[in-house]
């Protein structure tokens, strides 16, 4: 069978069907294996965005899309939407290599190159670009690529950077978000961590970066770990630990550890399995803190999802860290008063 990647917004869509139609979806890519070599074909698409990108039928109404490779045999599944739909975003969307990740990301391009002029026929009147002393140098070395760097030159508020949101490939924004936040090129270097590859990156080998994308890609090598991903999108995508970062969750470390990482990078993940890990071993409790009270509810789901065992779960805490210092103030003083 060809190895399949399977881009995380090819589950979100997937999440989202209609369970006849998911149901086809998945009667489809079981049958990848003859479709490569029968009838079944990857059409190319007219006017697309990336000549590589190819149309599979899934009934009448829906199509998806997919990246076929220029060697080798990892097919990386895209969207999955209705015909006009999936063709339109085709024709819009675009696949690159982030120069300082190494990995893949998605732009809406048509919608990138129609916010260019505009912006920059307003920019002459318009206030101080949001990004001024930020020199082009610094922008590339965060992985800010030519496109891109033509409309932050012509952001002149965070309205306009919020809004670019909506398509502006992801890594990207972020950078622009933390340096318009107020950070330095140096914290959101940092922040990036151990995103930022140490060697050159050919932004042109988009094979290569499908498989060092383990914030957003999992890679299937059969017929039942595709049947496993396709029966729980969402709940594949919240676990999902890519090979590489498993060292990090198996280690023996001697004392406290960090592990960095920018936005999607899977630090969250890491930390749910390297939390059951501890917890399955046995020495003592875990606790697992967090500054938002939303992720620790979503951390609670995830672990959730990964433990089956009543004596692991009874080990591993949860919990927000307000709420723990404030567990902890009430036991030793009573409860806690407002001064003022």
């Amino acid at each position: 069978m060809p190895t399949l990647a399977i881009d995380k917004g090819f589950l979100t869509d997937l999440a989202r069907l209609d369970k006849p139609v998911a149901k086809r979806v998945t009667e489809v890519f079981d049958e990848f294996d003859a479709a490569t070599h029968t009838g079944l074909h990857l059409e190319k698409i007219a006017k697309a965005r990336n000549p590589r990108f190819r149309s599979i039928r899934i009934d009448q109404f829906w199509r998806g899309i997919v990246l076929a490779p220029e060697r080798g045999d990892v097919y990386t599944l895209l969207k999955v939407l209705p015909h006009d739909d999936a063709y339109d975003w085709a024709r819009r969307s675009n696949i690159s290599v982030n120069a300082a990740t190494g990995g893949i990301e998605i732009r809406d391009e048509a919608e990138l190159d129609r916010h260019i002029p505009a912006h920059a026929d307003a920019a002459p009147t318009a206030a101080v670009p949001l990004f001024a002393d930020i020199g082009d140098g610094t922008l590339t070395t965060l992985g800010i690529d030519a496109q891109v760097l033509a409309f932050a030159r012509t952001v002149t508020d965070t309205a306009q950077l919020d809004a670019a949101k909506a398509f502006l490939p992801g890594t990207q924004w972020d950078v622009l978000f933390g340096l318009a936040a107020g950070y330095s090129p140096e914290e959101v270097w940092a922040d990036l961590g151990a995103a930022i590859l140490d060697e050159p990156v050919d932004t042109e080998d988009l094979d290569a970066a499908i498989l060092r994308s383990r914030d957003r890609v999992v890679l299937v090598d059969g017929p039942d770990e595709l049947m496993d991903v396709f029966a729980y999108p969402f709940a594949t995508w919240r676990v999902y630990l890519h090979p590489t970062q498993r060292a990090v969750v198996d280690v023996n470390y001697s004392g406290p550890a960090r592990v960095t990482g920018g936005p999607g990078t899977g630090k969250t993940v890491v930390a749910l399995h390297r939390a059951h890990r501890l917890a399955r071993r046995g020495d003592g409790k875990v606790l697992v803190t967090t500054f938002t009270s939303t992720l620790s509810e979503s951390l609670q789901d995830g672990l959730d999802m990964l433990i089956d065992d009543e004596d692991v779960e009874r080990r591993l805490e949860v919990i927000h860290v307000d709420k723990l210092a404030h567990r902890v103030f009430r036991a030793e003083h009573g409860a806690p008063h407002l001064l003022g």
